[in-house]
């Protein structure tokens, strides 16, 4: 049996590190450098050292037993790319919300996304 499992949460919480850390396989990852163009449109707040965004997801997978796979898709977190978030659930039986505790809030959004549908 497979399952899919979306991992989200504000940006800078921690999803690509979380999907990267519990993979069985290499995770593919879609980040990219931070750069002047997100300058006044992402807000690093909390995370300044953050220098790398996912700009479409993580993917990862998880084994659990022979008959049991966790397939982890980790969203962007950023609200410019919340466009993605419907396709990427699609078909989830459950997500996961990351929540830094130095920026709770950013949390909040991604609860109520998932809390709608």
């Amino acid at each position: 049996m497979a399952l899919k499992i979306v991992v989200a949460g504000g940006f800078g919480a921690g999803k690509t590190t979380l999907v990267g850390a519990v993979s069985d396989i290499r995770p593919l990852r879609t980040e990219e450098t931070l750069s002047e163009a997100g300058q006044g449109v992402d807000d690093t707040a909390g995370v300044a050292r953050k220098a790398t965004s996912t700009v479409a997801m993580d993917f990862g997978r998880i084994t659990v037993h022979a008959g049991l796979t966790l397939y982890l898709f980790g969203t962007p977190g950023q609200d410019r790319f919340w466009f993605l978030w419907d396709e990427l659930s699609e078909g989830a039986l459950a997500a996961v919300v990351l929540a830094d505790t130095r920026r709770l809030e950013d949390c909040f959004a991604a609860v109520d996304y998932f809390e709608r549908r």
